[in-house]
């Protein structure tokens, strides 16, 4: 099973510029062994770079194939298919099925977490996306996104029902565009649950994509970045930013972020095979 980096519940769509770039960059098309280096000295070549494309599998991490038995696999198909029945209770039961079968199999895990959200029980929501958090330290999906905004809501720093809020958002279509046709119903949607919860991070970072001017959507995510994000989506913001300083000519600047967010310990492995996607595509520009 492989996953677009730009899968559903991570939404990582960004755009890129292809006018011409203002400033001046290294000659690097003639040199393979030229090297991007944090303030730690941590270095990474052009040649590594190259490997990198937009389709990155979380199975590569976390998947082992005797974990998984042939009848846990049987229990998380049918729950598949309840699932895209929309009969959540039924899917539940499968899933909890499969997820004692393979204890540590994560889908089963993570599908139960958003199955038990979005029939607001909480507790068993918050119960299986930090089980999922601890099978998966480096991110899984939308883990941590949902984990760090549920306990937020927990102890009352953000409205209860923001994060189920976003995930039916997210569900719809409406943060990519891929729910209308029409890119201001999408911008609507999010611009309501952004005047409901200004403080809660991710829902800057897609409302960013929405804006008209390059400045525009870097004042937003600056605005994302200063609301204590889970390390997922601080991530994608320090990404976006990488992405539009670079279209504002300061090429200096996103390659610095990029790298910095490549060898931060704390990463996400999705943001740092996103990172190193985007440094290798924009100095090949």
């Amino acid at each position: 099973m492989r996953n677009k980096i730009f899968g559903l519940l991570i939404l990582l769509i960004l755009i890129f510029s292809c006018q011409q770039k203002t400033e001046k960059k290294l000659d690097i098309n003639t040199s393979a062994n030229i090297e991007f280096a944090d303030d730690k000295g941590n270095k990474i070549s052009k040649t590594e770079l190259e490997k990198y494309t937009e389709t990155f599998s979380y199975d590569a991490v976390y998947y082992k194939k005797n974990d998984v038995t042939q009848l846990a696999s049987s229990f998380y198909e049918q729950g598949k298919k309840y699932q895209k029945e929309t009969d959540n209770k039924k899917a539940i039961e499968e899933f909890k099925k499969a997820h004692k079968e393979a204890p540590n199999w994560i889908y089963p895990i993570y599908n139960l977490a958003v199955l038990y959200l979005l029939e607001d029980d909480y507790e068993n929501a918050l119960k299986y996306y930090q089980l999922a958090d601890e099978i998966a330290p480096k991110g899984f999906y939308a883990t941590k996104v949902a984990l760090h905004t549920l306990q937020r809501e927990k102890v009352g720093n953000l409205k209860k029902g923001v994060y189920k809020n976003y995930l039916l958002l997210e569900l719809e279509g409406l943060l990519t565009g891929e729910g209308s046709i029409n890119r201001f119903v999408n911008k609507s949607a999010i611009r309501e649950l952004l005047d409901e919860a200004d403080t809660f991070a991710p829902i800057w970072k897609d409302y960013a994509l929405f804006l008209d001017t390059t400045e525009e959507k870097l004042n937003a995510i600056e605005k994302g970045l200063a609301q204590d994000p889970d390390i997922e989506t601080k991530g994608v913001l320090l990404i976006n930013k990488a992405i539009f300083s670079n279209e504002n000519g300061d090429f200096k600047k996103a390659t610095k972020i990029l790298v910095n967010v490549i060898f931060d310990p704390n990463s996400t492995v999705s943001n740092v095979e996103m990172a190193k996607f985007y440094l290798n595509s924009i100095i090949k520009k």
